[in-house]
């Protein structure tokens, strides 16, 4: 299974010591130029968020500087995103145009019942919320604002006419998701789109303490994990062996070679991959808010908590492959992708779906 992350630009979420940003400004309607009253305003992929006013005007504190990416949302209008950068504290005003929103055009919809509307159903659900440990707590509330299509050539696709409600009861949320794409072909699935989440309200102090340490759980080996033990450069000590590919013109041969018919990690070492530190995949970043992943090359990623496949017969542990197109990516101290540039991520952390999905603002105990 690969899932490419390559539509999201994720939100900057790190509280820095010191100024903030204060968002204010209006929702309105592009052509007519009333407010929208009580649209949703939030930042993307966080539980950062609040309503308009009764005249579209609204107001989000204590944010820090960086990247935003900004959604807004209102019944019946096509939602906005928008990824604005701040790099000095104080008040910013933003103003959001909202276009109402237009039928869907191509789209096969199928009847409540029909059988293939609900066979297809199953496999979107099972994309969507993903088999982590948590994904029978978790459900989809309205499947029916799902406009789903299968094309000829077998590709799976869905859009929604408003926003997807997923519940997850394993870890205290409530997901709105706006789903702009989804496209589900030979196993392979790429989707896009603005999520808000809403916390839920725990019934009481046990229920509490179970979302907690689920999400602590649901934490460990995720991508925010992985990232963030490469800033303080811990992926050792947290569980992570990464390697980098050795660029084809340092290689010292061309060919590697398998020993009585094994493929072990040890045939690749100083020849096709190096293990490396994390020290010496990030950069500093333009802001204290921000640091650079690089990387020219693959790199090769094991968490070694956890069994899985890989490719090598003496690393049984989860395995997954880490692409930057663009070389780099732009990320938070506490691991989470502010500027994306595309990456790529193939294998056990591209399973990582809804159900084991946490908040950008989510924060770990120091």
């Amino acid at each position: 299974m690969t899932f490419v992350i390559a539509v999201f630009s994720l939100c900057q979420v790190y509280a820095q010591q010191g100024g903030m940003v204060t968002l204010t400004g209006k929702v309105t309607d592009e052509k007519t130029g009333k407010p929208l009253p009580f649209a949703n305003v939030f930042i993307n992929n966080s539980t950062i968020g609040t309503n308009a006013d009764e005249n579209g005007n609204y107001r989000l504190t204590n944010l820090s500087i960086g990247n935003l990416e900004m959604a807004v949302s209102f019944l019946g209008y096509e939602t906005v995103k928008q990824t604005l950068r701040f790099e000095q504290p104080g008040v910013k005003t933003v103003l959001f145009k909202l276009r109402e929103g237009m039928e869907l055009q191509g789209v096969t919809v199928y009847a409540k019942k029909n059988k293939k509307r609900e066979r297809n159903l199953k496999i979107i659900t099972r994309e969507l919320l993903g088999n982590s440990r948590f994904s029978k707590q978790c459900r989809i509330v309205n499947p029916q604002v799902l406009r789903i299509s299968e094309d000829d050539d077998k590709h799976l696709t869905a859009q929604t006419t408003k926003p997807l409600i997923i519940e997850n009861l394993a870890l205290g949320y409530r997901i709105h998701q706006d789903l702009d794409d989804f496209d589900y072909f030979n196993g392979k699935l790429f989707y896009g789109g603005s999520t808000r989440f809403e916390l839920l309200v725990p019934k009481d102090s046990i229920q509490k303490k179970q979302w907690r340490t689920n999400q602590k759980i649901a934490y460990q080996g995720s991508v925010k994990h992985l990232l963030s033990s490469m800033v303080s450069d811990s992926l050792q000590e947290e569980g992570f062996k990464v390697y980098q590919a050795i660029p084809d013109s340092m290689r010292r041969f061309n060919t590697v070679r398998t020993q009585n018919g094994y493929n072990t990690i040890a045939n690749h070492l100083h020849n096709r991959i190096e293990q490396i530190r994390g020290m010496r995949l990030i950069r500093p970043g333009e802001l204290v808010t921000e640091r650079l992943v690089v990387s020219g090359t693959q790199l090769e990623v094991f968490y070694m908590k956890k069994k899985g496949r890989s490719p090598y017969s003496d690393m049984p542990y989860a395995y997954t492959q880490i692409t930057l197109p663009q070389g780099y990516m732009v990320i938070t101290p506490s691991g989470w992708v502010s500027i994306p540039m595309g990456f790529e991520i193939a294998g056990d952390l591209g399973n990582d779906r809804f159900s084991s999905l946490l908040p950008a603002d989510w924060k770990r105990d120091d």
